[in-house]
């Protein structure tokens, strides 16, 4: 099973994921980066901090990014 990485991208920082996921797939990586936005997303609106995220980029195991979802992404089939 790949292992991939998610890189949460804020308006003025970098998190690395040092330690990345091992996930059936790239479709499935996507699908936890949007699930993890709308958990960071919900978290911050329970402690009502403003929420800097704008995407989780999704790097393979050499390093590269191989994909990226956006806040808009993550949120589209459930805000109006």
């Amino acid at each position: 099973m790949p292992r991939y990485y998610f890189q949460i991208v804020e308006r003025n920082a970098v998190l690395d994921d040092l330690d990345g996921a091992d996930v059936a797939s790239l479709a499935e990586a996507r699908r936890e980066a949007e699930r993890a936005i709308r958990e960071i997303a919900a978290e911050h609106l329970k402690i009502e901090r403003k929420l800097e995220l704008t995407s989780i980029q999704i790097r393979d195991e050499a390093g590269d990014v191989v994909a990226s979802v956006t806040y808009d992404e993550a949120m589209d089939d459930i805000l109006p």
